[in-house]
């Protein structure tokens, strides 16, 4: 399938952008802000459960593979 790019930070952070663009798209006053919220949720909430990021690949960005090697180092060091 898909190989991870998004790590446990990232997907953190993420979630926590998911309910807010959530509480927005439920609570807001404009009914446009309320789409454009909506569908950034899900785009949210999509990419953090699966941890892919599309817009990660063009850049070669790839934070799972950095927080892997930390904890490879920190496991080697004790």
């Amino acid at each position: 399938m898909f190989t991870r790019n998004v790590g446990t930070l990232d997907r953190d952070i993420r979630l926590v952008l998911t309910m807010t663009f959530g509480l927005i798209s439920l609570f807001g006053q404009l009914f446009w802000l309320q789409i454009i919220t909506g569908f950034l949720a899900l785009i949210m909430f999509a990419t953090a459960a699966f941890a892919v990021c599309p817009l990660y690949w063009p850049f070669g960005i790839n934070t799972y593979t950095r927080e892997q090697e930390r904890k490879q180092a920190h496991k080697h060091s004790r």
